[in-house]
């Protein structure tokens, strides 16, 4: 049986989102498996995403991707701990849920699940920090403080801006993108959409050209690619009544006791795939300029580290021994109950 004095690969640590899952093993550099959160172990994509908006939603397809991760890992679950990311925003009743599906679903001697905006902190190496993660179907502003997500206060901050509606939005603004899937979308962003400096008076028109897809098809896109990423930092403009994504971090900070303010907003982390387009970091770094009162850092990580923080993040995690003390045990779940365990260990 596991325990955490093992010197390596202690846990299997799986990483779900509502656009994306990765897995594999503590103490390795990346993944070892990277899917959609709808592919399923016949290399298709008709699964549900098992999170939607930081919420549950779907018990029974979080345990195929469990059962999926153990076997193309090729490890017996007895002989390791499962070390899972949660929305920085989940419920603690969705996170009991999780620690359920784990010990009566599966043999794993012990379970922990930590916010996807902590593991991204650490994936950096910094244990202090505010992050803004936008993601597939929202976007989070978490501020964390040596290691621990506030969730004592109201400092998490959700806003419905997010990497969909970004897709929606230059589907608006050119039709004949309104046929392409998620991957294909997200293509497109990365790869052309760009962020501009500051907000933008007028955009001139520019000639249509092609982009090739990842399936070798073509489509005409214009500047769409640059006048959609203002949604991020001007969503009044678009008709969503929300703050931008620097008035969020302003928000969240201003939630936390003044004497964290100063350490915490030594490092902002942006992170998400969305995060990833050109000019992202230094339009962010520009407008909270005129916004906050305190030196800050924003950690601009290139394209390739931003692609699994939360994974390399747990990876890290699942290998220290500071955080053997707070791992579910499964004799802890059956003496002392979900709720009550929970509770004790997962205010995190």
């Amino acid at each position: 049986m596991a325990s955490d004095t093992d010197e390596e690969n202690v846990a299997v640590v799986l990483d779900v989102g509502s656009y994306h899952l990765s897995y594999g093993m503590s103490g390795d550099d990346i993944p070892k498996f990277s899917r959609l959160a709808t592919a399923t172990k016949d290399d298709t994509n008709n699964g549900q995403a098992p999170v939607y908006k930081a919420k549950l939603v779907d018990k029974e397809r979080i345990d195929e991707i469990i059962k999926m991760a153990v076997e193309d890992l090729g490890v017996q679950p007895e002989d390791k701990f499962l070390l899972m990311s949660n929305p920085a925003s989940m419920s603690m009743e969705d996170k009991m849920s999780l620690c359920e599906i784990v010990f009566e679903s599966s043999t794993f001697p012990g379970f922990l699940t930590l916010s996807e905006t902590t593991l991204g902190l650490y994936s950096t190496g910094r244990t202090s920090g505010l992050c803004l993660d936008v993601g597939h179907t929202m976007t989070t502003a978490a501020p964390v403080f040596e290691g621990y997500p506030l969730t004592g206060c109201p400092s998490t901050i959700t806003s419905p801006i997010s990497g969909l509606q970004l897709d929606e939005l230059l589907k608006k603004f050119n039709p004949k993108l309104a046929g392409l899937d998620s991957v294909a979308m997200t293509a497109v962003k990365k790869q052309l959409c760009q962020v501009a400096e500051n907000e933008p008076t007028m955009i001139p028109e520019y000639e249509m050209t092609d982009f090739v897809l990842p399936d070798e098809s073509k489509v005409f896109v214009g500047n769409e690619t640059k006048r959609a990423p203002e949604f991020l930092f001007s969503p009044h403009y678009f008709g969503v009544k929300s703050p931008g994504c620097h008035e969020m971090i302003y928000n969240s900070l201003h939630k936390v006791d003044p004497d964290g303010h100063k350490e915490i907003i030594e490092n902002v982390l942006p992170m998400g795939g969305t995060t990833r387009m050109q000019g992202f970091a230094k339009r962010l770094q520009l407008e909270l300029l005129g916004v906050l009162d305190y030196e800050f850092n924003v950690i601009d990580q290139s394209p390739a580290e931003k692609e699994h923080m939360s994974w390399i993040g747990g990876s890290i995690c699942g290998e220290l021994t500071t955080f053997a003390q707070m791992w579910v045990f499964r004799s802890e779940f059956e003496e002392e109950g979900v709720e009550r365990i929970c509770k004790k260990k997962f205010m995190f």
